[in-house]
């Protein structure tokens, strides 16, 4: 008989079938089948009742259930939706070449490993890593189970071999650079690399297997290459829990989402990024000013010098050599490239190769002045200050709104009315 005239039936939540006509009216009068179980043919838009479209059979008393057949496929879905018209569970994935009902059934999927993806990251990162190298086993021996040509386990066994070897060549390797030998670290790093390598062709071998075998279940998949390639192990094991999931309820939608690794990457790198955006003017900021703090035992060692000749001679120093202190270029350090006395004022320039590119090739102007009480203070906001204010010490800045400018009374002698 034509497969077209073949009959499915579906009873108590499952398919039989294909059938032929005689097959199906001898067995409603056996009781195998009951009348309100639903059939459909090539042709049928939906599925109908057995007794609607076989009415001049008579029903038996007591309906058993069928004996002679075939152990079900699968659950039917729930609106008995007809084969034609339905995608990836429709009965049309049958192999319709099949004229036996025997050879109609799929074979039995192996349970996958269900262990959450997440998990899998969890576990990994408590064992710091030790579960990851584990689990990438469990998942390639599953897949060997539906495709006995998978390589996967061999590239992963290749894979982490290299890995091993690689990390003993290369810092072997770098110890002996000293001695002017490179081989070891060129050989580690090549192997570093080829762990790389087998472990993506590990990854992408077992997805082909995936996408090849599973339709046979009924379970088409989709696997994106992109997303495989920067997830591998966790995006692959997104997979395998769907499939258990529809192994277990019969149901393929909704399909295993790959965008969720991708929020999960990109949410933290857009927060990274404020927080960079946000953070890095602010740390460059705060290094400004440590570098300007770091020339203060220089400028307090000036001041001294200053002070003193002042409390000596009642004027202030008009140079270094007046103040009893080396050359300029002398008081320096790590930032600060010089320190001058000029009519009593220390002038720090920063000049160094280690200064800040916002600080290079400016200078700190410190000047004297004597409060009301005859004892000499330090401003540090007044002319002459080419830093920006923002970098300037707190004490300095409020030195530029605080203070009142001193008369020339209050002032050494020597400090120029400018100040």
């Amino acid at each position: 008989m034509p497969d077209d005239d073949r009959l499915w039936v579906g009873q108590n939540g499952e398919q039989f079938g294909p059938y032929s006509e005689a097959d199906v009216r001898r067995w409603i009068g056996e009781g195998k089948f009951a009348r309100d179980a639903l059939v459909w043919r090539n042709g049928m838009t939906d599925w109908a009742p057995l007794g609607d479209l076989f009415p001049a059979v008579n029903e038996p008393p007591p309906p058993l259930p069928p004996r002679s057949l075939p152990p079900p496929n699968r659950p039917l879905p729930p609106a008995f939706t007809a084969p034609g018209a339905m995608s990836g569970e429709s009965f049309s994935a049958y192999p319709e070449s099949e004229t036996t009902a025997a050879s109609t059934h799929r074979p039995t999927l192996p349970p996958p490993p269900a262990l959450h993806w997440g998990l899998v990251l969890l576990f990994t990162m408590l064992t710091f890593g030790i579960f990851g190298v584990v689990w990438p086993f469990i998942q390639a021996n599953w897949v060997r189970k539906i495709d006995s040509h998978s390589r996967a386990s061999l590239f992963i066994g290749l894979a982490l071999a290299s890995l091993v070897i690689g990390y003993v060549c290369y810092f072997a390797g770098a110890f002996a650079v000293a001695s002017g030998h490179f081989g070891l670290l060129a050989l580690g790093g090549m192997l570093l690399l080829g762990y790389w390598v087998l472990y993506l062709t590990a990854y992408f071998s077992m997805a082909g297997s995936l996408r090849r075998n599973l339709p046979a279940y009924g379970l088409p998949v989709a696997i994106g290459g992109v997303t495989l390639f920067f997830f591998n192990m966790y995006y692959l094991q997104g997979q395998l829990s769907w499939v258990a999931r529809c192994k277990n309820t019969g149901q393929i939608t909704p399909p295993a989402s790959q965008r969720i690794f991708w929020v999960l990457l990109i949410g933290p790198v857009g927060i990274i990024s404020i927080l960079a955006a946000i953070a890095i003017p602010a740390y460059q900021d705060y290094l400004v000013r440590a570098q300007i703090a770091a020339s203060t035992p220089l400028t307090d060692n000036a001041k001294i010098a200053v002070v003193e000749y002042y409390y000596r001679t009642n004027r202030l120093p008009t140079d270094n050599q007046s103040a009893g202190l080396d050359a300029s270029t002398h008081l320096s350090g790590k930032y600060v490239s010089s320190i001058e006395v000029a009519d009593g004022k220390i002038i720090v320039a920063f000049n160094t190769s280690s200064a800040s590119p916002a600080l290079r090739n400016d200078v700190l102007v410190i000047t004297p002045y004597r409060d009301s009480n005859g004892r000499i203070g330090w401003r540090c906001a007044d002319s002459g200050t080419t830093v920006p204010a923002k970098y300037l010490p707190l004490a300095c800045r409020q030195q530029a709104t605080a203070l009142p400018r001193q008369t020339p009374a209050e002032r050494p002698t020597g400090v120029s009315d400018a100040f």
